[in-house]
């Protein structure tokens, strides 16, 4: 049965954190953290699938996307990325508590992989290995210029109203204005800076030693080829394992994590390298 703790975290209201146990308590632990605008039920058959495989797998919540009653995300309520790594961090840690001696995997989704990436640039020591699957760097070279003017259209959008009216547009949620700023500002400058101060972590995640794997998708637009491997790049002295699947999903971006074809495809890449990595 699942098991659900509440992250030592402060926040508008508690993040949960769900765990998918499974009887070996020395299996590998995948931890997923979602996509933008996702909430972490919508990963259910994903954790399903992999506890089917034999591995434990757990999911943790995004700030501002929580099951319990919070304020949603506007001028009163803002946060970015340095919140959103710090919550990552209570998550693996409850992990460590619920699994202890357990190898620990960070699974992240499309922004996930953005916080996934930023947390192992910080605590490379507290996990095993980093998976991001469709996340790939929002840089604008990499994408061409109208894609510059189109993520900071969108940091202007969250500025002027207080948020990123993303359930409106149909791209993401109700974002925070503070969130939609450090994207924007990484598809600006190349850069992966947050924080207050701000921090460049760019220089830290070329120095992560951890095992990265990559998964993208054929037909995945919001995580094209040339955009999954500038992030994978940026991990300089890491042991990169790529690879690019083609599900049988009509959105590949996040059909993946739940229609059963697709979840034939990944899990056994994500379950083996887990496997294999925990055994080297």
């Amino acid at each position: 049965m699942p098991v659900t703790t509440v992250l030592d975290r402060p926040a508008p209201a508690p993040l949960e954190l769900t765990l998918h146990p499974v009887p070996d308590p020395g299996a590998p632990v995948l931890l997923v953290v979602p996509a933008m605008g996702m909430r972490a039920p919508f990963y259910t058959p994903l954790l399903r699938a992999l506890t089917d495989a034999g591995v434990a797998a757990a999911v943790t919540e995004l700030r501002g996307h929580q099951a319990r009653p919070a304020p949603p995300p506007g001028r009163r309520h803002d946060f970015g990325y340095d919140d959103l790594v710090g919550d990552l961090a209570a998550a693996v840690e409850a992990v460590h508590s619920e699994r202890p001696g357990a190898p620990v995997f960070v699974v992240g989704h499309s922004l996930g992989g953005h916080l996934a990436t930023a947390y192992a640039a910080r605590h490379p020591d507290r996990v095993d290995g980093v998976a991001l699957v469709g996340s790939g760097s929002v840089d604008w070279r990499v994408w061409g210029p109208a894609h510059l003017l189109r993520t900071q259209a969108v940091v202007a959008a969250a500025m002027l109203i207080g948020h990123f009216p993303g359930d409106r547009v149909g791209f993401a949620g109700r974002e925070a204005r503070g969130q939609m700023r450090d994207w924007g500002r990484w598809a600006r400058t190349g850069r992966l800076a947050f924080g207050t101060p701000r921090v460049d972590h760019t220089p830290s995640i070329a120095a992560v030693h951890l095992p990265v794997l990559g998964i993208g998708f054929e037909r995945d637009g919001l995580a094209p080829p040339a955009s999954v491997d500038a992030l994978l790049d940026m991990f300089g002295a890491a042991t990169v394992t790529r690879h690019r699947l083609d599900v049988p999903a009509a959105r590949p971006h996040f059909g993946w994590a739940r229609e059963p074809g697709a979840l034939d495809v990944v899990v056994p890449v994500l379950t083996g390298w887990a496997r294999d990595t925990a055994g080297a």
